[in-house]
C-alpha cells in the first residue's frame, strides 16, 4: 500500500528530527537557533503547519552545525579564504 501523504510528512518530520538530535551539539543550539530563525524569518514560509515549520527550522539548523563543525576542524574550501583572507594571515 501506497503511503500517504500524511505518512509522507510525519516520516519526514522524523527523519529531520533524527539528524538534529545527531548533529546539532549542545555548544552549537544557540547559534544555529538564532541563523535559523533569521533565515526562516525571510523565507515567507511562515504559515507552513507548525510540525513542518520546525522541521524546516531543524533542517536549517543541522545545516549551520556542520558548517561550525566543519570550520572547526579546518576544513574549510578554497573559496572560504577569499571571502575571508584575514582569518588565513600568520598572526
Amino acid at each position: 500500500m501506497d503511503a500517504t501523504p500524511r505518512e509522507h510528512l510525519d516520516n519526514f518530520v522524523q527523519a529531520v528530527n533524527d539528524l538534529y538530535r545527531a548533529s546539532v551539539h549542545d555548544e552549537d543550539v544557540r547559534a544555529a537557533s538564532e541563523a535559523a530563525a533569521n533565515l526562516a524569518s525571510g523565507s515567507g514560509y511562515l504559515n507552513a503547519p507548525t510540525e513542518l515549520i520546525e522541521a524546516f527550522t531543524q533542517a536549517i539548523e543541522v545545516g549551520y552545525a556542520a558548517a561550525l563543525a566543519d570550520i572547526r576542524r579546518g576544513d574549510l574550501d578554497s573559496k572560504f579564504e577569499g571571502w575571508r583572507p584575514d582569518l588565513f594571515e600568520s598572526r
